[in-house]
């Protein structure tokens, strides 16, 4: 008993992680809803911080005083209107405070209850029965559900975020899938995501997407992310004889916690030059089409973007390229010359494009890595990001 009590306690704590490091991001986020006509996350964040409140003085503190509960059923729309006013009249980081706050202080007192307390049976004052571990263990789904729906939305945005950042030449927007054309270069710009909700009868959907890309002369690609519509998409492809390849890391940083760069040989250019496409297309071994290709398709970018080239002694080593969106950066095609390798100036591009970041507003940061790519996953996991969700391709034998 003494186990499972630690264990739930332990979970229980999760929720004080979650919302503190949810502190970190920019207010646009938290005024956010989790869905459309939904809470939005301070919403959420109040709605929590006062049932731990109610339950705190009701119950809890009750069960340790040995006093009749009077905690009791409540109008709960009613409850937790109350939570949304308070909500838009609290700051951020009151809100956050105070739910950290506590949180902690039901962990501790249960923490500190003699085991008969914890494992004797209650009654509530409406006459129900009342344990200290269901009580736990039900607030435990209740934080995770809505733990998953704030990820569900911070994820949602990341995705969106990472198909603006590596644009297609053309995008068709076939019954809330987005159909990407770039002359067939790289899988990212010539597949089909199937992001928002769709109508259409699933087998003649695909089979329809599978002519238009055939017409094109490019094979078809589906991108399967925990957004993916419908769910069973994938399945589906499965059946088809699709094959599952390149499964693929979307991980975030905080740029307040990356480190500053030291290297100092960096170019860093806002328009795409021939010079970074050089070294893009030596170090990639990219074919003239490809370089074509890729010019055409970050030159149309709007978005603000950074082209870098990390040089030694003169000689170029390393590049990558950047945007900023919505307070983000996002980082892509990171490469290294392969005669330079093992030497740290990947880290040093990646952190000298995290500080151009930041000196334009950036406060966070996304790039998306192959699972299976170790030395790629290494760095940037040395740099401080951490991993958010994954997707693969599907892709038509």
């Amino acid at each position: 008993m003494v186990t499972e009590k630690l264990q739930l306690l332990d979970t229980f704590k999760e929720w004080i992680t979650f919302v503190t490091d949810l502190a970190r991001y920019d207010e646009r986020i938290w005024n956010q809803s989790i869905a459309a006509g939904k809470w939005s996350i301070r919403d959420v964040t109040a709605h929590i911080l006062r049932w731990d409140i109610y339950f705190y003085e009701e119950a809890i503190l009750k069960v340790r005083e040995g006093l009749p509960l009077t905690v009791k059923h409540l109008d709960y729309n009613e409850f937790n209107e109350q939570a949304k006013i308070y909500s838009k009249s609290t700051s951020i980081a009151e809100l956050v405070h105070e739910a950290a706050n506590i949180r902690e202080r039901i962990i501790d007192t249960i923490a500190q209850l003699a085991d008969e307390q914890y494992e004797a049976a209650y009654v509530d004052a409406d006459g129900h029965a009342f344990e200290v571990s269901q009580y736990i263990k039900d607030f435990i789904w209740h934080d995770q559900h809505h733990m998953e729906q704030i990820k569900r939305l911070l994820h949602f945005r990341i995705e969106e975020m990472s198909l603006n950042g590596w644009p297609a030449l053309q995008t068709v927007v076939y019954d809330g899938w987005l159909l990407r054309f770039a002359e067939g270069y790289t899988k990212r710009s010539n597949s089909i995501n199937p992001v928002y909700d769709n109508t259409l009868q699933l087998g003649a959907k695909i089979s329809s997407c599978e002519e238009l890309y055939e017409h094109k002369g490019i094979r078809s690609v589906f991108k399967i992310t925990p957004f993916a519509q419908p769910a069973s998409l994938d399945e589906e492809l499965a059946t088809r004889g699709y094959e599952l390849i390149d499964r693929t890391i979307v991980k975030t940083i905080h740029l307040s916690d990356a480190p500053s760069p030291l290297h100092a040989e960096i170019w860093l250019e806002q328009e795409v030059s021939e010079s970074w496409l050089d070294a893009v297309a030596v170090f990639s071994r990219l074919t003239d089409e490809q370089r074509s290709t890729t010019r055409k398709m970050l030159k149309q970018s709007p978005l603000d973007k950074c082209c870098a080239v990390l040089h030694d002694n003169g000689i170029p080593v390393a590049c990558g390229f950047a945007v900023i969106e919505d307070g983000w950066i996002g980082i892509y095609d990171i490469v290294t010359d392969p005669n330079y390798r093992n030497r740290g100036f990947g880290e040093q591009l990646v952190l000298h494009l995290l500080q151009w970041g930041k000196g334009r507003g950036a406060t966070e940061g996304y790039l998306l890595v192959v699972k299976d790519n170790a030395a790629a996953n290494r760095l940037y996991d040395k740099i401080g990001y951490v991993p958010q969700y994954e997707y693969w391709y599907r892709v038509k034998k």
